[in-house]
């Protein structure tokens, strides 16, 4: 990530603050590991102070009139009460909000949404032929009251072009941390859910495209700290003895359950991680093979590309060339 991000939440009436904060500190995590995304928020006209749902008083917020994104930036929907959609509390002094909205999304903007703020879009027209997902309790209303909009209800968080819409609540956090992982890479993203105390995971809906979210569904708290140890360690030997030793457990204990969980063995998930970091470095065309290989963990350039090839069909050389 070499350039800033902008990253703005729209702070509605009767916001739900889990999907305000959880998103928000993702970001400002990923920017404690180097990351450069630029945290703003904004409103609605004539709101000096939002209430959320909770109780809490948001004051000194820009109205979203006072507020530039550019193309690549994102744009979050935080949810907001369920019933002050149900109740068509959307229509008043949201108009000029809505076509903000469209034009940004128009524009190249990224649009975000969390749980119910899918809904917000809906309101404003903005799903018509697009793939979304919301919170569950949401579903039924959004299929009575949207017209050609395909609802996706067992994803935590679906993708249409530069729009994003998360199941809700935590799920807001997911889809946050595969944004970051978008722009800054799998390293930062890992780092980032360690910090945070959450797990790396993916629904099982989406392409299994990355080794740092794959084999992350299942929910066993020692898996989980020897895959985030080796993770954080791509080009270190992680013996099998060092790992079990990690999780206070026996190598055969370790060696059964990583992959009883993961559906793979200990050395295959170490080599893809070392593949997955080669892969980075080698969007780099300044790094030559030998020394991707040894940043890498690789014995040498020979070996690297031997299990490249095994991999991937193709030689590091003609990836590198292809991108």
């Amino acid at each position: 990530m070499n350039k800033q991000i902008k990253v703005v939440f729209a702070v509605l009436p009767k916001v739900h603050l889990i999907d305000l904060a959880g998103p928000v500190q993702v970001f400002y995590e990923a920017n404690q590991f180097g990351s450069q995304f630029k945290i703003a928020y904004c409103t609605l006209e004539g709101q000096d102070t939002v209430s959320s749902q909770q109780g809490l008083g948001l004051a000194g917020i820009p109205t979203h009139h006072q507020t530039e994104l550019a193309k690549g930036d994102y744009l979050f929907v935080p949810g907001i009460e369920f019933s002050a959609i149900k109740n068509g509390q959307l229509k008043s002094g949201y108009e000029a909000f809505f076509d903000w909205l469209q034009a940004h999304y128009e524009a190249g903007v990224n649009i975000c949404t969390v749980c119910s703020g899918t809904l917000v879009l809906a309101a404003a027209g903005m799903l018509k032929n697009k793939t979304c997902t919301t919170h569950w309790k949401c579903i039924d209303y959004l299929k009575e009251n949207g017209s050609l909009i395909k609802i996706i209800n067992d994803q935590l968080y679906v993708k249409d072009g530069n729009l994003y819409t998360s199941a809700g609540m935590t799920s807001g956090i997911d889809m946050a941390l595969s944004i970051v992982e978008e722009n800054c890479g799998p390293v930062i993203t890992s780092k980032v859910a360690r910090e945070m105390v959450v797990f790396l995971r993916r629904t099982g809906k989406q392409s299994q495209k990355s080794i740092y979210l794959d084999f992350r569904t299942h929910i066993h708290p020692a898996v989980h700290s020897v895959q985030d140890h080796i993770i954080q360690h791509p080009t270190a030997k992680n013996p099998i003895e060092e790992l079990a030793d990690l999780v206070n457990m026996s190598d055969r204990n370790l060696t059964r359950l990583f992959r009883k969980h993961t559906g793979i063995s200990i050395n295959e998930f170490k080599t893809k991680c070392r593949l997955a970091y080669a892969e980075n470095l080698l969007k780099d065309p300044g790094h030559t093979i030998d020394f991707i290989a040894a940043q890498c963990g690789f014995k040498d350039a020979r070996q690297l590309r031997r299990i490249w090839k095994e991999f991937y069909g193709i030689s590091p050389s003609e990836f590198k060339s292809a991108l």
